[in-house]
């Protein structure tokens, strides 16, 4: 962190002064007479930590998420995504404290701690009637930057535990404190958010969400945070969970209602949603976010959307539902393309319909189609489907082998490592415009929080509380849409809804928002279950390691989360035996594992 907070200080330097000169140029020194001169500077800088935030629901702490999960996963496909194996430890939990993505991730939540810190410390020494502002505007700014600060030790804490918690801006660095510590502090700023006296405004039905924390958000992130206690701190704190979720739905802390259509709430124009709380504003003329088109999507993808200027990288994809020869997976969790009912909305295959309307949630089978002026668009393949319509199957495996390296589908191995540029269902849930709307691209934002998920969390609750038809009427409040005139041909009853059904039906409500792991570690599912290529690992892998990295660089001890140390040897010779069908990454790791263990 304190790393981290001297970074802050220099791109600080460099962002409010203009300065080009790297050597250390302290901005609390300069910022009040260089920079603060006007509101509009205040406003500015008080954007600069929310880019940071923004930058936390990027596609590295996505993937810590999802592709450790039972719903998304990155296979190899030929020689695209091996890369030393990164994802395919995600997926089987073998990560060491090594792992780069983990470091990132780590990093960037410090990240953006420290920058609000640091603007909570510089805010907090203006004179903010001289810039024509108001005491109630500058405690506004500053509770804020609090409760950016508690949302990124929120993340912090499900991903790593106890973290070295800094409560004002310093470049003294911290020990490690404890879960229950960090559960405290965020406790602390969350209820001093949507307290009586809070500054922080609530948001009006259908008003223009921009990004600022108001207290409709910070109530969900208060529930959220008891909602998982018992998984954070062994505490069961369901019941004050509860109670914030009526409370939201009441209209305590502002107007929010539910969309009567699934796609309202990601549509081009969902910064208008009634139904979203928090989101990462974006829009095609700054390309705020963009990596959920690149990482989902085939490289040729452009042609069917029939839309230029978009790259994809044809990484993520849905896990499969389908064995190579088509038989159905029949495990309690994880196929998510299957659990979704032939007649739900969603399941149709993505079409843009012009003037900001489209239908389905997919992209699955041939990628032809013709376009409403009457041209044929194609997505051709780029590798072994060269020369032909790719057709995306639910399913993994190599199947331009049979006839040379295997007999029929059904001796075709599916894993991690045995994908095709065809391999797997893409999901599209920030829906991308055709040519006709060229001006629309990247612009629906990103949804960090709906109220949706207030529908969910509640009926968890009346779930774990005895009431089931409670929760079930929840859910079924929320499900109708999905379907033609609300007609659901698999509602929840009290009979049918028990700990897999819930996680179905949040899988489904919630497929790709970048919450899996979590759901699955509050019903003890993470590590106990198995899903497609995976089988259950050791509990110890609830959580990600502390970097090495970070460890190393400190100046103060980081105690490493237990059974994490001394690990990396063990899963190099783990990951070998694994890949002994694979012999090109078999030889990477047994090569790594001799180099680094001389």
């Amino acid at each position: 962190m304190k790393n981290i907070l001297k970074l802050y200080l220099l791109g600080a330097a460099v962002f409010f002064a203009g300065c080009t000169d790297l050597d250390e140029i302290y901005y609390s020194e300069i910022a009040q007479n260089t920079y603060f001169s006007t509101k509009d500077n205040i406003y500015a800088a008080l954007a600069r930590p929310y880019t940071k935030w923004r930058g936390t629901h990027e596609f590295n702490p996505w993937m810590m998420q999802e592709c450790v999960a039972d719903e998304f996963c990155v296979t190899q496909k030929g020689a695209d995504y091996e890369s030393g194996g990164v994802y395919r430890q995600f997926h089987w939990h073998t990560w060491t404290p090594e792992h780069s993505n983990i470091y990132n991730v780590y990093f960037q939540m410090g990240e953006g701690i420290s920058y609000a810190l640091a603007m909570i410390d510089e805010l907090s020494a203006l004179d903010y009637p001289s810039f024509g502002l108001t005491e109630h505007d500058k405690a506004d700014h500053i509770l804020q930057l609090k409760m950016l600060v508690g949302y990124s030790y929120m993340r912090a804490l499900d991903f790593f535990g106890g973290m070295p918690l800094y409560k004002e801006y310093t470049l003294d660095e911290v020990p490690r404190s404890t879960a229950r510590e960090t559960f405290d502090y965020i406790e602390d700023l969350f209820l001093e958010g949507i307290a009586p006296e809070s500054s922080l405004k609530k948001k009006t039905l259908g008003e223009q969400e921009e990004g600022w924390v108001n207290q409709g958000i910070v109530a969900t992130c208060l529930a959220r945070l008891y909602f998982n206690a018992q998984v954070y701190i062994g505490e069961d704190r369901f019941d004050e969970c509860a109670q914030l979720c009526e409370d939201i739905l009441d209209g305590k802390y502002g107007q929010y209602e539910l969309e009567e259509t699934w796609n309202a709430p990601f549509g081009f124009d969902n910064d208008f949603s009634k139904e979203v709380i928090w989101s990462c504003a974006s829009q095609y003329s700054m390309n705020q976010i963009g990596w959920d088109y690149e990482r989902f999507n085939h490289y040729n993808a452009k042609d069917y959307y029939d839309v230029d200027g978009m790259g994809s990288t044809n990484g993520a994809h849905l896990q499969p539902s389908l064995a190579p020869d088509g038989t159905p997976y029949t495990f309690n969790i994880g196929t998510p393309f299957a659990r979704f009912n032939d007649a739900d909305l969603r399941k149709k295959g993505y079409l843009y319909l012009g003037n900001k309307q489209y239908e389905g949630m997919f992209l699955y089978g041939k990628q032809e189609r013709v376009t409403s002026d009457g041209r044929t668009v194609k997505c051709m393949g780029a590798r072994e489907y060269t020369g032909e319509v790719i057709t995306l199957v639910d399913q993994v495996a190599q199947f331009k082998k049979i006839g040379t390296e295997y007999a029929s589908a059904s001796e075709l191995p599916s894993n991690i490592t045995t994908g095709e540029e065809n391999s797997g269902v893409r999901l599209v849930k920030r829906p991308v415009p055709d040519r006709s709307g060229l001006d629309l691209r990247y612009n629906p934002d990103y949804v960090v929080i709906r109220l949706a998920e207030i529908y969910y969390m509640l009926a968890e609750c009346k779930y774990r509380a005895g009431d089931k038809g409670g929760a079930a009427s929840l859910i079924n409040e929320v499900r109708k849409r999905n379907f033609e005139g609300g007609l659901d041909p698999d509602p929840c009853t009290e009979t049918n809804l028990d700990k897999y059904r819930f996680l179905q039906e949040w899988m489904m409500e919630f497929l790709g928002e970048g919450r899996r792991r979590t759901d699955l570690r509050r019903w003890n599912a993470y590590t106990t279950e198995r899903w497609w290529n995976h089988e259950p690992s050791d509990h110890y892998r609830e959580l990600f390691p502390i970097p090495q990295l970070s460890i190393s660089a400190s100046n103060v001890e980081l105690k490493q989360n237990p059974d994490m140390e001394g690990t990396r040897c063990l899963q190099l010779m783990q990951d070998c035996s694994m890949f002994r069908t694979s012999n090109r990454a078999g030889d990477y790791y047994f090569q790594t594992y001799q180099i680094e263990n001389k």
